[in-house]
């Protein structure tokens, strides 16, 4: 009987022993795979939110093609598709405000600080322009520039 149980103790190693070895080179195998992914695996790409360009303007393709370098301090004019319709400058230690219109449809009151749409966020107020940040650039909106209109026509009163 004492041979029976030493025989089933030495199956039971066995078996015990089988199982971590398994286990083992199953982990192992994960590590190799992880690691083999992190390192050639290809890079992704990065995500940038998309705000609706204005088509067919100067500013849409100049991305194409570049701009001159710019100053340092110097905000770059805005490509997107918003039109400034009014300012209100801060004061009194409040923020200014801004009165935009997006795509041509939506009209929006934005205060210093918010966000315009997904990604675009109101930095500056100024008398003349405002100062957007997208995707951690600086871009400029002024006023949109007046149409020329025909000079007034001088009436004469036929007596």
């Amino acid at each position: 009987m004492r041979e029976f149980l030493i025989g089933r103790s030495t199956l039971l190693q066995a078996a015990l022993l089988s199982a971590l070895t398994l286990a083992a080179v199953a982990l192992l195998g994960l590590v190799l795979a992880y690691w083999t992914w992190i390192w050639f695996a290809p890079r992704a790409e990065q995500r940038t939110e998309s705000v609706a360009a204005a088509s067919g303007t100067v500013a849409a393709a100049g991305a194409l093609f570049g701009s001159p370098p710019r100053a340092q301090g110097a905000a770059a004019p805005t490509g997107i598709a918003i039109t400034l319709l009014g300012i209100v400058a801060a004061s009194g230690g409040r923020r200014g405000h801004a009165v935009v219109q997006l795509d041509g449809k939506q009209i929006l009151a934005v205060n210093e600080g918010e966000d315009v749409a997904p990604g675009v966020r109101l930095a500056e107020v100024h008398s003349g322009h405002v100062v957007l940040m997208r995707g951690g650039a600086r871009e400029t909106l002024t006023w949109p520039k007046r149409r020329a209109t025909a000079a007034p026509v001088a009436r004469t009163l036929n007596k």
